[in-house]
């Protein structure tokens, strides 16, 4: 099974952290000024759960598919 961030953009509060961290997976919607997932990653990297742990709002998440 692989493994999908989720980002609740309802939870989002657009702290800009999980960007900072991981951008390669993360960026800001300028429209809402909220995060989104840009690019879903191949693997859990570290960086991507630092960033996932790292929401102040636990809005990012992982689901298997």
């Amino acid at each position: 099974m692989a493994k999908k961030v989720i980002l609740d953009q309802n939870k989002c509060i657009g702290c800009n952290t999980c960007p900072l961290l991981n951008p390669d997976v993360f960026e800001m919607d300028t429209s809402i000024y909220k995060a989104k997932v840009k690019a879903q990653p191949t693997e859990i990297t570290p960086a991507t759960q630092t960033a996932i742990d790292s929401c102040p709002v636990g809005a990012i998440s992982i689901v298997e598919e």
